[in-house]
C-alpha cells in the first residue's frame, strides 16, 4: 500500500521538472565533497612543499569547488522549490474536490477537523515529500556508489561497511512503526472550529470553562502523540549517528594496510579520511526522509482519490437525440441511510418530466431534503439509480448530472463578501444584467437597491446581515441565475410571510415558464400546492 501511494506522489511530478533538481542537489552534493577532498590535500600536502603550479591548482580547484557548491545548491532548491509548491497545489485542489464530493457529512466521511489537517497539515507533508523526501536518498545513494566503486580496489570490507550503513539508514526508520497523527490534529480541529462556531451559545449556557477543558484534552492528546514520536525519533537519529562515527573509523583503520604497502601515500589517505567522513554526512537526512515518505503515505490515502473514484465521463445525448417521452428526472426504488442500517429513503420512486412542476412533501425527517441531495448528487443511494434524461447516474459524471439544476438547499452557505461576489462565485461569467433579473424574480432588489453599496454591500459571515427571509431569498435568486433546466428549491418560503412567499413562488413559476425550466419545490407551505402540476409526499 506504501510502496503503491509513493508512486503515485511520483506520478504528479513531472521528469523534466524533477530530474534537473535532482542533477543539481547531486552536483552541490560531489562539489561539496571535492571541496573538503582538495582542501585535505593541501593541507596534508603542505609540508612536503608541493611545486608551486601544483598548490595553484589545488587552490583554484578549491575556489572552483565552493563555487560550484553554491552555484548548484541554488540551482537545486529554485528548482525543487518550484515543482514541490507546483505539486502542492495539485494536491490542494485534489483535497478540496474530494472533500466537496463528501459534503455535507455523511457516515465516514470528511469532518471540517479532517479536512483542515489534509489541506493544511496533509498538503504540507506531500510537498515536503518532493523537497526532503526524494531527493536525500537518491542523492546520497549516487554518491555511497561512487564512494564504494573507489573503494572496491583498496579495501572490499570498508567498501561493503559503508554500503551496508546506507542500507541501515533507509531500513532502520521503517522498523519505528510511528501512529498517525491526523486523528488526534483532525480531533483538535473540530473541537476547536466546534468552539468558535458554536461560542455565542456555550456562553449562554455558561459552558464556556467545560469547552475549554474538552479544547484542552484534545490539544494535550496530539501534544503527548507528537512528543512520544519526537522522543522516538532522537534515539533513532543518535544511533545512526554513532554508527556513522563506528564505519568511518572501521574505513580509515581498513585503509592503513594499504598505506604500509605504499598503495596509498600519505596525501592520498588524508584525503580518503576528509572525503569518507563528507560522505557519510551526505547519509544523515535519510532518515528524516525515509520517515517524510511513510507520512506522505499515509497522507495521500487520504488526499488522493482511489482508483475507483475515478470516473470516465461519457458522451450526454443532445436535447433533440432523446426521445420526447424519456423523464427529464427518474428515481427508481432508491434507499439511502446516513448510517448503516438506519435508513432516511427506503424504496422511493419518482418521475419527473420538463415542465411539470412538483412539490415534494412530508413530515419532519421524512427525507425530503436528503431526497434533494440524492438529486443533486451531493451524496450517492446505497441502492437504486436515478436517471437523467435517460441516463442512469452510474454512467453518468458528477458535474455534468449537477448542470441540471439550479439549487437552492435549506441551510446553504453564503459567502461573506458582497451580494455580486456571491453571484460571481457562482456563475463566474453571469452579467450585472442577470443578477438584476435573479434578483427581481426573487423579489429582493428594492432590498438590494436600498442597501447602502446596493450590489456591492457586505452580507458579513453567513450573510448574518440579512434576515431570515432575505436570506432565502437570496437562496433562490442565485438558484435562477444559474439558467438551469431545473430548479430545485428547498423551503424558498422560509422566513416570509403567506403574502410575500405567495408572490415569490408566483415570480418563479413565471419565469421558469417563460424560460421552459422545470420546478421541484420542497415545501411545508401547503397553499403552494395548488399551484402545482404533481404533488409528491414522503
Amino acid at each position: 500500500m506504501m510502496t503503491t501511494m509513493l508512486f503515485r506522489l511520483l506520478s504528479i511530478a513531472a521528469p523534466a521538472a524533477a530530474l534537473p533538481a535532482l542533477l543539481a542537489g547531486f552536483l552541490a552534493a560531489a562539489a561539496g565533497i571535492s571541496l573538503i577532498a582538495s582542501a585535505a590535500w593541501i593541507i596534508a600536502s603542505a609540508a612536503l612543499a608541493p611545486p608551486l603550479s601544483a598548490l595553484a591548482l589545488a587552490i583554484t580547484c578549491v575556489r572552483a569547488c565552493g563555487i560550484g557548491r553554491a552555484v548548484f545548491r541554488y540551482l537545486e532548491r529554485l528548482l525543487s522549490h518550484r515543482l514541490a509548491f507546483g505539486c502542492y497545489e495539485t494536491l490542494q485542489q485534489a483535497t478540496y474536490r474530494r472533500s466537496a464530493a463528501v459534503i455535507p457529512m455523511r457516515e465516514g466521511n470528511v469532518r471540517e477537523g479532517e479536512f483542515l489537517h489534509d489541506l493544511l497539515t496533509g498538503c504540507e507533508t506531500l510537498r515536503d515529500f518532493y523537497l526532503r523526501a526524494v531527493p536525500p536518498p537518491l542523492i546520497a545513494l549516487a554518491l555511497v556508489l561512487l564512494a564504494c566503486a573507489a573503494l572496491l580496489p583498496l579495501s572490499i570490507p570498508a567498501a561493503t561497511v559503508v554500503f551496508l550503513l546506507f542500507l541501515l539508514h533507509i531500513a532502520l526508520p521503517l522498523f519505528l512503526r510511528e501512529t498517525e497523527l491526523r486523528a488526534q490534529s483532525a480531533d483538535y480541529r473540530s473541537s476547536l472550529l466546534d468552539q468558535i462556531d458554536g461560542r455565542t451559545e456555550l456562553r449562554a449556557a455558561g459552558s464556556t470553562q467545560h469547552a475549554q477543558a474538552v479544547l484542552d484534552e484534545a490539544a494535550a492528546t496530539f501534544q503527548r502523540e507528537r512528543t512520544a514520536r519526537g522522543r522516538k525519533r532522537e534515539q533513532l537519529f543518535t544511533l545512526l549517528d554513532v554508527l556513522r562515527i563506528i564505519v568511518w573509523i572501521a574505513a580509515i583503520i581498513l585503509l592503513i594496510p594499504r598505506v604500509i604497502e605504499g598503495m596509498l601515500t600519505g596525501i592520498q589517505y588524508a584525503v580518503w579520511v576528509l572525503a569518507l567522513e563528507a560522505v557519510l554526512a551526505e547519509l544523515r537526512p535519510i532518515p528524516p526522509a525515509v520517515l517524510g515518505a511513510q507520512e506522505s503515505a499515509h497522507a495521500a490515502r487520504h488526499i488522493l482519490p482511489s482508483s475507483g473514484e475515478r470516473t470516465q465521463p461519457v458522451p450526454i445525448a443532445p436535447p433533440s437525440e432523446t426521445p420526447a417521452n424519456t423523464p427529464l428526472i427518474e428515481a427508481k426504488h432508491l434507499v439511502f441511510g446516513y448510517h448503516t442500517g438506519i435508513p432516511i429513503v427506503q424504496n422511493l420512486s419518482l418521475t419527473i418530466h420538463r415542465g411539470e412542476h412538483t412539490a415534494i412533501i412530508g413530515e419532519s425527517g421524512a427525507g425530503k431534503t436528503t431526497l434533494a441531495s440524492l438529486l443533486l448528487r451531493l451524496w450517492e443511494p446505497d441502492a437504486g439509480t436515478i436517471s437523467y434524461d435517460g441516463i442512469p447516474h452510474t454512467k453518468l459524471p458528477l458535474e455534468a448530472s449537477r448542470t441540471y439544476f439550479g439549487a437552492a438547499l435549506q441551510g446553504s452557505w453564503l459567502f461573506s463578501a458582497s451580494i455580486r461576489d456571491n453571484f460571481l462565485r457562482l456563475r463566474g461569467d453571469i452579467s450585472e444584467a442577470a443578477i438584476w433579473h435573479a434578483l427581481e424574480t426573487a423579489q429582493l432588489a428594492d432590498v438590494v437597491r436600498a442597501l447602502p453599496a446596493g450590489l456591492d454591500e457586505p452580507l458579513g459571515m453567513n450573510a448574518s446581515r440579512l434576515s431570515g427571509g432575505q436570506r432565502s431569498r437570496l437562496l433562490t435568486a442565485l438558484a435562477l441565475a444559474g439558467d438551469a433546466p431545473i430548479l430545485l428549491l428547498d423551503e424558498p418560503t422560509a422566513g416570509l410571510d403567506a403574502a410575500c412567499g405567495t408572490r415569490l413562488i408566483t415570480s418563479v413559476l413565471a419565469d421558469a415558464d417563460a424560460r421552459g425550466a422545470t420546478l421541484i419545490v420542497i415545501t411545508h407551505d401547503l397553499p403552494l400546492l395548488n399551484q402545482m402540476k404533481q404533488v409528491i409526499k414522503l
